[in-house]
């Protein structure tokens, strides 16, 4: 009982970070949960109809088109948007990489959980900005944070509004700069430290791909963000961390 006792006095807050996630993903998948009725998946808005559409169509087949071939005769007229036709081939025109995250994942999970990924994802994020900014700030504004993050408007909305990439790419992102600040604290300390460190480096190198993967625009400022990052940081990020 003492060993409990002090087990949950000592990471009491995790448990708070899990529950507020958990909280979050059946607040934002409500939404699509009781809007889709009948076996239809609806949305209300094309980009989102459209990544939808490719994403079923990458889970379902492996491929990315779609063959009109009224297009032949209408002079490639027949589509909606976010969508274009090459030659009688409808292929994507937003960024690939939620319909190809969601259409891998989709393939594992069958196509029914492709609508109440952002929402997972949406609560994976408020970990990640707990973890972030408790290692900047300390643990009682962390708390706060994601407090206020879990209920932030914006980011409810377009967790909410699941095949838009905008939530997608805020998680990828903090999961990125999360490791990234936990990677030079197992600098020195041995060859296990420094494997770890590798492994934190190779994280946060993988999340900031999948995260420019999901909205390739934002380079232009991300790309001189970790510039910074690492110019503040050689001594720890070294090349083999790079």
């Amino acid at each position: 009982m003492a060993k409990f006792k002090f087990f949950f006095f000592e990471y009491w807050h995790y448990a708070v970070i899990i529950l507020l996630a958990a909280a979050f993903f059946i607040g934002a998948s409500a939404f699509n949960f009781y809007s889709q009725r009948g076996g239809f998946v609806k949305w209300l808005s094309p980009d989102e109809t459209a990544n939808y559409t490719f994403a079923r169509l990458y889970a379902q087949t492996g491929g990315l088109t779609i063959f009109e071939r009224y297009n032949l005769e209408a002079q490639e007229i027949i589509h909606p948007r976010s969508f274009r036709s090459d030659y009688g081939t409808l292929k994507p025109v937003s960024f690939l990489g939620i319909i190809l995250i969601y259409g891998k994942i989709g393939s594992l999970l069958g196509v029914k959980a492709i609508p109440y990924l952002t929402p997972f994802f949406g609560g994976i994020g408020i970990i990640f900005f707990y973890g972030l900014v408790r290692k900047i700030f300390g643990r009682s504004t962390a708390l706060i944070s994601a407090f206020l993050m879990t209920t932030f408007p914006v980011y409810l909305y377009y967790s909410a509004r699941s095949m838009f990439h905008n939530v997608l790419f805020a998680v990828f992102l903090l999961g990125s700069l999360y490791f990234a600040c936990l990677t030079p604290e197992k600098e020195y300390g041995g060859r296990r430290k420094r494997l770890i460190a590798l492994a934190y480096a190779a994280l946060s190198g993988g999340f900031l791909g999948l995260a420019l993967m999901t909205r390739t625009s934002e380079l232009l400022w991300v790309g001189p963000l970790y510039l910074l990052v690492w110019l503040f940081n050689l001594k720890s990020f070294d090349v083999s961390k790079l």
